[in-house]
């Protein structure tokens, strides 16, 4: 059993903008964190415009497990 690991810099997809910013709010608007909404709601509403102001950068961390 292999454990892969894909991490994405969401400044990446912002340097490719409006369509790059459209594609994480799409992928962004799914995401869900029951157990802290803060989480949730830093990176459906304020990742992207952080990152782009340079307060910050998000990486979202994609995990898959291989059997």
């Amino acid at each position: 059993m292999e454990d892969d690991f894909l991490v994405l810099n969401i400044r990446e997809y912002i340097k490719m903008g409006k369509a790059g910013e459209d594609m994480l709010r799409q992928v962004f608007s799914s995401f869900k964190c029951e157990k802290n909404l803060d989480v949730e709601s830093f990176l459906t509403e304020q990742s992207i415009d952080f990152t782009k102001k340079n307060q910050s950068v998000t990486y979202i961390v994609i995990f898959a497990r291989q059997e």
